[in-house]
C-alpha cells in the first residue's frame, strides 16, 4: 500500500509520456523531445521507488536511481522543454549545455553519497528526504529543481495570459492554467516532505500531475504546445 500512490504516478507520466512522444515523432520539436524525456524519467523514478520498497531490505541502488531521474534530472528537462517554446534553438542549446554539465557533476556527487540504511529501512511511502546523506549533490539538486520549476511555471502563465490578451478559445487560457498549477503543486510536493509531512509527497506529485495531464489535454491536438498562439520562435 506504501507504494500505490507512486505506482498511479508512474502510470500517469507513463501515459502522458507516449502521448508526447507521439507528438514528437511527427512534429520533431526540441521542446517535445526534452518533455518527452523529462515524463519518462518521472515514470521510471516512481517505478524505481516502487521496486525499492519492495525489496526486503529495502534496495538503496533503486533508490539512487528514483533519486536521480525523479529529483535531479525529470525538473531541468522539464524546464528545457518550457524554454524550447520561447527562445530560439541557439539560445535553448546553450541553456541545454549548462544544464547537462550541472546534471552530469551533480550525478556524479550523488551516486558517490552514501544511502543510509536506517531512513532507507524505515521509508514507508514518503519522499526519502534524509535517506542520501547530504552533501554537495544537493547544491545541484536545488539548483536544477529550481530552473525546472520556475521555467515551466513562468511559460505556462506567459501563456494564459496571452490567451487572454488574443481572445483565443477558453481552452488554450484553462489548459495553461491547469499546467501551471500542477508544476506547482509536483514543486510543492519536496517542500510538503522537507517540511515535516512526508506522507503527503506521492498524494501531491500524483494530483500535480494529473492537473498537468489534463492542462496538456486541454492544449492538444490543435495546440501541441502551451505557446502554440505565436510565442514559440
Amino acid at each position: 500500500m506504501d507504494t500505490v500512490p507512486a505506482l498511479l504516478v508512474a502510470l500517469v507520466t507513463g501515459w502522458f509520456t507516449v502521448l508526447v512522444a507521439r507528438q514528437y515523432f511527427r512534429n520533431h520539436r526540441p521542446n517535445l523531445f526534452f518533455w518527452s524525456v523529462s515524463l519518462a524519467f518521472s515514470c521510471l523514478a516512481s517505478l524505481a521507488y516502487s521496486l525499492s520498497l519492495w525489496q526486503t531490505p529495502h534496495s538503496g541502488a533503486m533508490f539512487l536511481i528514483y533519486y536521480l531521474l525523479g529529483a535531479l534530472w525529470m525538473p531541468a528537462l522539464m524546464g528545457l522543454g518550457s524554454l524550447g517554446l520561447v527562445f530560439r534553438p541557439r539560445t535553448v542549446n546553450i541553456v541545454a549545455t549548462i544544464v547537462c554539465i550541472l546534471g552530469l557533476i551533480g550525478s556524479v556527487l550523488l551516486l558517490k553519497s552514501p544511502v543510509l540504511a536506517a531512513p532507507l529501512q524505515a521509508l514507508h511511502g514518503g519522499a526519502g528526504t534524509g535517506v542520501v546523506q547530504q552533501g554537495s549533490w544537493l547544491v545541484f539538486l536545488i539548483v536544477l529543481n529550481s530552473f525546472g520549476a520556475i521555467a515551466v511555471f513562468l511559460v505556462a502563465i506567459m501563456s494564459a495570459v496571452k490567451a487572454a490578451k488574443k481572445q483565443a478559445p477558453a481552452r488554450f487560457f484553462y489548459g495553461n492554467l491547469w499546467l501551471a498549477i500542477g508544476i506547482l503543486i509536483i514543486s510543492a510536493a519536496g517542500s510538503a516532505a522537507r517540511l515535516g509531512l512526508p506522507q503527503l509527497f506521492w498524494i501531491t506529485m500524483l494530483i500535480g500531475w494529473v492537473l498537468t495531464y489534463f492542462g496538456y489535454r486541454l492544449l492538444t491536438p490543435a495546440a501541441v504546445s502551451c505557446l502554440t498562439l505565436g510565442t514559440a520562435s
